[in-house]
């Protein structure tokens, strides 16, 4: 039996993973332009990496779940928290890594304005993982998990037009 919603995260995964490989780009760009690659967009890259594999694991775990034949709603509740752990450590562990790579300490109002709404889909995910979304599971977690691509997304947007607009050599924030 095929889960509610799984067409829907078969094509989130699909589109996550190309966003993966997309994210690659400025390394790209910089090697084109003859820099080589500094600390800044090696965090950079990993930064993208990361939640994207988070988002395409997390739309193929629940039908890894349904195939050990687990009731749908604790498909849904073990699925949520599987995926909550690792936002909650990438978002956590931020600040510091961000740090590592550039040298300041201050972070910049997108980064940590995105950062605490990755932190509100983890606990999104914990309340559907408690089955007080108000929801059947799917619907919470498909959302949680489109709404982290999408924060995603818009940090890299933001951040390759800083990374491309500075002068060659040099790290900005």
């Amino acid at each position: 039996m095929e889960l509610t919603g799984s067409t829907y995260l078969y094509a989130l995964a699909a589109v996550a993973i190309t966003f993966v490989g997309f994210s690659a780009l400025l390394v790209i760009f910089r090697q084109a332009r003859g820099d080589a690659l500094t600390r800044y967009e090696s965090y950079f890259v990993l930064s993208f990496i990361q939640p994207g594999l988070i988002v395409t694991g997390g739309a193929l775990l629940p039908s890894v779940f349904a195939l050990y034949g687990l009731p749908v709603a604790a498909v849904w509740r073990l699925s949520s928290i599987v995926v909550a752990v690792p936002i909650v450590v990438f978002v956590t562990t931020l600040p510091s890594r961000r740090r590592a790579a550039t040298g300041r300490k201050a972070i910049p109002l997108y980064v940590g304005a995105l950062g605490s709404l990755d932190l509100i889909i983890a606990v999104y995910l914990l309340v559907n993982a408690a089955g007080m979304a108000g929801s059947n599971g799917v619907g919470p977690y498909a959302a949680s998990l489109t709404a982290l691509l999408l924060t995603t997304v818009t940090a890299y947007v933001i951040a390759l037009s800083v990374a491309l607009g500075e002068a060659p050599g040099r790290t900005t924030d």
